[in-house]
Formats: C-alpha cells, structure tokens, sequence
C-alpha cells in the first residue's frame, strides 16, 4: 500500500526558513541553490556547511495555539525532531539525505528525498492525470517498480507531495509521531484536513 504524506496544519505548526541565513550563505542570484525556494529532489551537501536555522512561530493568532510537531512535511521534504529521526533515520537514509538544523524547541533535520518515480519507471502514465488548468486529478504508481524506496516524490506533481511505503506509516504510528497523516488518495496534500475523522497519527 502506497500512501501520501500530509501535513496535520490543523494541529501542528509549520517549519519556517530563516530565509535571511539562507541569502548569506547561497546568495540572491541562484534561485536552485535555496533551499527554502526550490523544492527538487537535489543534494545540497556541496551548498550548507553548518546548520540552518527555522522556526515553528506562529503565523497567525490561531496558530499560536498549535504545537511544534515531530514529524512535518513541506514541499515534499520531511522535517524530522530527534525523536522522530531516531525512529526513521536507518529506514529511509537509503533515499535521500539529512540536514541538520535548529530551532527554539532544540535540534532536528530536513530530509530531502531523492527517489524520484520517473527514473524507476514508477509512474503510472495511464492513470495519472491533471485538468485543463494543469492542476492534478489523479495520481498513480507502479507499485513494484517504487517498492525499493521508502520515500520517494514524482515530477509530474513538480515533486510538492511525498509518498511512503506501508512500512514508513507503520514506523511513524509505532513511534508515537505526531504532525502528519497518511492519505491513499494520492498527491492529494490537502486530503481530509477538515474531516474530523482523518486517520492520523494522533
């Protein structure tokens, strides 16, 4: 079973780039090298070489009544606390890579898949399919052909929504992580927010 990864926005907070430390250290100019920016499944070990900052403040006044989660999405890359890394890190390092970072409540890491379908052959062209607009109507994998990786992302969605294998939903549950849901409605990264009986992690 495959499943997509979505934020519980309702309940958690979301991640903020100090943007401000990203500018000094990659520039202004080079739009692919800033993280906060650009959100294809690249490396960018050859661009930090010390630890970025973030933040869970608050937006709005409403959100300041949500919590800083442990396991958060974002433009397909994962946010991940110490306690959510220990938990993940040995599953899904095969399929990408970590960043560590800081932020008010102590330390933690980006994730950033670089599994990507179309090199696996993973993406199901037949049944995959977007609107007039080229906003998405239908995602769908070749499950056997995606089943080496853990996580992974697809460019036919510009690579906004990351997909998990049973295995990484089962981990996160196990573990006692909070921050997401899972949705077998696929690419779908607004999937039930505001249905009271989302399967969470909760």
């Amino acid at each position: 079973m495959l499943y997509t990864i979505v934020q519980d926005s309702n309940r958690y907070r979301s991640l903020v780039w100090d943007d401000a430390q990203i500018t000094q250290l990659v520039g202004e100019s080079d739009m692919e090298l800033r993280i906060d920016m650009w959100n294809s499944p690249r490396t960018y070990k050859d661009v930090f070489d010390e630890t970025l900052r973030v933040s869970f403040k608050p937006l709005s006044k409403q959100a300041e009544k949500l919590a800083i989660p442990d396991v958060s999405v974002l433009q397909g890359r994962l946010f991940l606390s110490l306690k959510a890394h220990s938990v993940l890190s040995n599953l899904i390092k095969p399929d990408g890579e970590f960043l560590k970072v800081n932020f008010d409540g102590g330390d933690g890491y980006i994730f950033t898949p670089l599994c990507v379908a179309e090199k696996l052959g993973g993406l199901d062209i037949q049944l995959s399919r977007k609107n007039e607009w080229g906003d998405l109507e239908n995602l769908a994998f070749h499950e056997e052909k995606v089943k080496g990786c853990a996580l992974f992302r697809c460019e036919y969605d510009m690579f906004m929504s990351l997909h998990c294998q049973q295995i990484v939903k089962d981990a996160i549950e196990k573990g006692g992580l909070k921050g997401v849901f899972f949705t077998t409605d696929l690419g779908n990264i607004f999937s039930n927010q505001f249905d009271g009986n989302i399967r969470d992690t909760n």
